[in-house]
């Protein structure tokens, strides 16, 4: 099977020469002259798999089992492009003689279908019940309230069930938050269930909540209306291309209409501000807001403004309480800052609320300010549901937020992947990255073309990415098969060879696919294999961590650029690299150094990269040229070495090491002279070397930008790129 998998490599599927014939489409298989056909009803089955899995949902990857369209595509790359019939035959025959279930993996696999359907059963009944409690769509449920209604079960007789259940999901959360999310809320739900005895106390527990929350019916009709415009601004970052500017504007956009329909035709203001690294003044503090994005009235005075918390205002106590702040008269409360100075005070009526901004963790990234300042009314106040709204605003935009937050690491860390492998792959001709978005009409997904690579191997992010249906491209079949069953997929399209890899989420589905065209090339050299396969691999442990990361996981952190978030996904497949290759370096023992030692007068091509190596730790003795005479240069070769190289974090030394003294030794050596000495050591020594290279000069750069974004004003920041005008 071809997967990509923490421990193994990426295989890159090897198929017969065929060049020149027609390849072979989804729905056809030809075999080789001289065999006979499928019969009838044979053909006819083919024909229908593959039709159905053509159009069927993306599959989730499994190491442990095989869906029917993943089973049709792990037959067709085993057999090959043009497979025998008596190989066909001999493999079908294989399978169904040799494969067989005992009665205890049929027990275990059947155990194991009712605990997922029994799980899903209760998901969408806890949910559906959350969706009810929570009318406005706030996000949220407050503790207190659903306390008061579940210890009424059973006329309060479990309520030492339901202590311990709510005390068990607040110590697993750890926030002082008074509310339950709805992942929460489920858990508890379910904590109780196993508290109180009984195999159908879940059911129970859930009905009398059902029965026990009643709305009016004007009550859910806003509901509806609401959760429908919330869902707009999770789809639109889902359909986005991984820019903010459709998800600000559907923020703005749920905003007016809610105001229009539920709040009495105000007419409001609104703002969003994210915390950055106060790089601008840190003595006024080490965060500051800075406003990305914001409405007509604002835009001209808000957009790339930095609060700093000194100032007026009532943001930043927003963003230490975690808890919104609403002022009903702004006029009398004597701590706004406005942005606008030519407001006059007597414009300065009306209600003014601040949401915090908060992501799965429930941690503060930013603000959600809305206000009333240009409603004519004197009494247009915010009331309850519409702060509830408000809030639900918030927990949509940070959902949608973090979803494209997710999608632009998945391309910077592709980014770097598709560099490296330019670089050890002569053969690979052009590389494409797509992203996978719903089709918007819940019937199938779309490819997004984000990136592609030039004529000199660089990578160039499309500045309006297209989109790619499949009903027209089917050409381009092989990448929508390659999400279908989340596996690799080879195929000859427009004259070339293409190697299609998913990159997959924490479920196993595909969120990206990496296109590889080797031109005319149908295999790749077995050095240059094996280095795409290693990135390719990399690549999956990079996106495998900010899928982690991204669900509210801990942060990984080796290198010392790694502390500032900013450019910590910069460097992250670099990093990764670097620890492969440390744990490569670490296994060499004495026997691989006296290989290298036994030369008297060795190549070139080694001698120079014993030399770029030092280097680093020896800089100025390579400098003077100590080193240029081999017995002093093998000297150095040792377990030493292998713990100085252990230990060694291109980031952090200070000054850095410059780049030029480590190249010059290089410049002799290409990629492929490595390999062809088979010295495992000064293989792993040169992969090593440009690992660290790139680290050196990620970070020198990342220290020049950082230098000149502290010259700069806030409004001419980061934030500036991102700004909205609605």
């Amino acid at each position: 099977m071809h997967e990509m998998t923490d421990q193994g490599d990426v295989p890159l599927p090897t198929t017969p020469n065929t060049a020149g014939k027609p390849p072979p489409t989804r729905a056809s298989v030809t075999f080789a002259a001289g065999t006979k056909e499928l019969d009838q009803d044979q053909g006819r089955m083919t024909l229908m798999s593959r039709g159905t899995g053509s159009m069927s949902q993306a599959s989730a990857f499994d190491e442990t089992s095989l869906n029917v369209s993943q089973f049709v595509q792990l037959t067709e790359t085993f057999l090959g492009d043009e497979p025998q019939m008596i190989a066909f035959k001999s493999l079908v025959k294989f399978v169904k003689d040799g494969y067989m279930e005992t009665e205890e993996e049929k027990r275990e696999r059947l155990l194991k279908a009712h605990k997922e359907h029994l799980f899903v059963k209760r998901k969408v009944r806890v949910d559906y019940l959350f969706e009810k409690w929570d009318n406005d769509g706030s996000g949220y449920l407050d503790i207190d309230e659903v306390d008061t209604i579940v210890t009424k079960y059973k006329d309060g007789m479990e309520r030492d069930a339901m202590e311990k259940a709510k005390n068990a999901v607040r110590a697993k959360n750890k926030t002082n938050d008074n509310r339950f999310s709805k992942r929460e809320f489920r858990d508890f739900i379910s904590s109780v269930a196993e508290e109180i005895s009984g195999d159908d106390e879940f059911d129970y527990l859930v009905d009398f909540l059902e029965n026990s929350v009643e709305r009016s019916y004007a009550d859910r009709v806003r509901g509806e209306a609401r959760k429908k415009w919330l869902q707009q601004i999770v789809t639109a970052a889902e359909t986005s291309g991984a820019t903010m500017e459709p998800v600000y504007r559907s923020v703005f956009q749920a905003l007016y209409k809610d105001s229009e329909t539920h709040g009495n035709n105000k007419k409001i203001s609104a703002n969003i501000a994210l915390l950055e690294s106060n790089d601008i003044d840190p003595a006024r503090g080490d965060m500051m807001l800075v406003y990305v994005a914001a409405t007509p009235e604002d835009a001209s005075f808000l957009l790339g403004q930095a609060l700093m918390p000194d100032m007026k205002g009532i943001s930043f106590p927003a963003v230490e309480s975690g808890k919104p702040i609403h002022v009903p008269r702004v006029t009398n409360h004597g701590n706004i800052h406005f942005w606008n100075a030519y407001r006059l005070p007597e414009e300065r009526e009306g209600s003014f609320i601040v949401v915090p901004l908060k992501d799965q963790k429930k941690r503060v990234f930013g603000t959600l300010g809305v206000d009333t300042l240009c409603d004519p009314h004197t009494k247009a106040i915010f009331i309850t549901h519409e702060i509830q709204f408000f809030q639900g605003v918030a927990k949509c935009f940070s959902i949608a937020f973090h979803h494209v937050d997710n999608r632009r690491k998945t391309m910077r860390i592709t980014e770097s992947a598709i560099s490296w492998i330019h670089r050890r792959s002569s053969n690979v001709r052009e590389i494409s990255v797509y992203m996978v978005e719903p089709d918007g009409k819940d019937i199938d997904y779309v490819l997004r073309k984000m990136m592609s690579t030039d004529d000199k191997g660089e990578a160039k992010v499309l500045a309006k990415p297209p989109r790619l249906e499949r009903i027209d491209n089917l050409f381009r079949d092989y990448l929508f098969k390659c999400v279908d069953n989340s596996e690799t997929v080879t195929a000859d399209a427009y004259g070339q060879r293409h190697f299609a890899f998913p990159l997959r989420d924490g479920d196993g589905l595909a969120v990206a696919v990496v296109d590889i065209s080797t031109g005319n090339v149908r295999k790749l050299p077995r050095h240059e294999e094996k280095e795409v396969q290693r990135m390719l691999k990399l690549l999956q442990m990079a996106q495998k961590e900010v899928t982690r990361e991204s669900a509210g996981g801990e942060k990984t952190q080796v290198l010392e650029a790694e502390k500032h978030e900013e450019t910590r996904v910069d460097v992250m497949f670099d990093r990764l690299m670097l620890m492969d290759l440390r744990e490569h370096v670490s296994n060499l023992d004495t026997r691989a150094y006296a290989e290298m030692k036994s030369y008297k007068d060795p190549p070139k091509v080694i001698h120079d990269i014993i030399k770029a190596v030092l280097s680093i730790f020896y800089t100025e003795q390579v400098e003077a040229g100590e080193f240029d005479d081999w017995n002093k240069c093998k000297a150095y070769l040792n377990n030493e070495l292998n713990g100085r190289i252990q230990k060694y974090d291109p980031t952090s030394f200070k000054p850095l090491v410059q780049p030029e003294k480590i190249t010059k030794h290089l410049q002799d050596v290409p990629h492929g002279s490595v390999t062809k000495h088979s010295s495992i050591p000064a293989t792993h020594f040169y992969n090593w070397m440009f690992v660290c290279l790139s680290l050196i000069q990620h970070t020198m750069k990342m220290s020049q930008n950082k230098q000149r974004g502290a010259l700069v004003q806030p409004k001419q920041n980061k934030a500036e790129r991102e700004k909205t005008n609605v």
